[in-house]
């Protein structure tokens, strides 16, 4: 009877493990992957390349495009990009902020449509992006510190937000349309882990902040859903990385159980209709897609 026991437990413990390696998925052979974006199709990753130099113009950048399965369906379906980072779909284009310039292309072919060039401003790292309503973008500028809104029904053109607080090098942005809020988080300054986490209003043409943790970390990507918030934290250069949960109600935090730490999570996607976080493991190039 003992041996009949044994073996029932035995079983219970392999059905349990593979139902919990059932809800992650790595997808590997990637370059460096920074951000993950989707049209609602296809899946569609920024690789900032072989060298991870993510402010040299050496044209190893690509964007791989995957299936909602995670099958890599062309690796390098947009080629010849410097270090492409943070990326957004709108109207059937792919933006992509590539160093010191915001680019577009058709999702139906890969065709260029757009590329405005940021260089006078002074950054050579423009990182996060989110859509903000109204034909507009939010992008931020990881080393100057700023945030520009685009607008791409006027020319396309863009213009600097005046902030009234010090960012710490904003990096992953989302938006609530409900109640108009940015939410931000930063890399932090100086290369130390003092990257902050908060929410904004666009107002004349300034960006009002305030935070909603003081804790702080070398954070990355941002996603905002039913009244939480999702954000990435390195933690340190090496595979110490999670993801952090905050309530913007409460401000209650909580570090989600991803099975592992990650190297590098960077600008995470939240695809809604699958319930699945597509988080870029920017060390480990490799992507893992999480049930949520």
């Amino acid at each position: 009877m003992r041996k009949y026991s044994i073996i029932a437990i035995c079983l219970l413990m392999f059905l349990q493990l593979a139902a919990c390696s059932a809800k992650t998925i790595k997808v590997e052979g990637f370059s460096a992957p920074e951000s993950v974006t989707s049209d609602g199709t296809f899946f569609y990753v920024s690789n900032v390349g072989e060298k991870l130099k993510p402010m040299d113009k050496d044209g190893d950048g690509y964007i791989s495009r995957l299936s909602a399965d995670g099958k890599v369906l062309d690796r390098k379906f947009i080629s010849g990009l410097n270090a492409p980072k943070g990326l957004t779909v709108l109207n059937g284009v792919l933006y992509i902020n590539d160093i010191d310039h915001l680019k577009g292309y058709s999702v139906a072919d890969g065709k260029q449509v757009l590329d405005l060039d940021f260089s006078a401003q002074g950054t050579s790292f423009l990182n996060g992006m989110t859509v903000i309503g109204g034909g507009k973008l939010l992008v931020s500028a990881m080393d100057t510190g700023a945030l520009f809104e685009v607008d791409l029904s006027a020319g396309p053109a863009f213009v600097r937000l005046e902030c009234d607080s010090d960012l710490f090098g904003p990096n992953g942005l989302s938006y609530d349309p409900e109640t108009g809020t940015v939410y931000l988080c930063s890399f932090g300054k100086d290369h130390q882990p003092n990257g902050i986490v908060g929410k904004g209003r666009i107002d004349g043409g300034k960006f009002y902040f305030e935070r909603t943790s003081l804790q702080t970390g070398l954070y990355d990507g941002m996603v905002y859903q039913d009244g939480n918030i999702i954000f990435s934290d390195w933690v340190d250069f090496k595979k110490e990385g999670v993801l952090i949960k905050q309530n913007v109600n409460s401000g209650e935090l909580s570090t989600l159980d991803l099975g592992e730490k990650i190297g590098g999570p960077a600008d995470l996607y939240l695809d809604e209709k699958g319930k699945r976080l597509w988080i870029p493991m920017m060390l480990e190039n490799k992507v893992m897609i999480v049930n949520y």
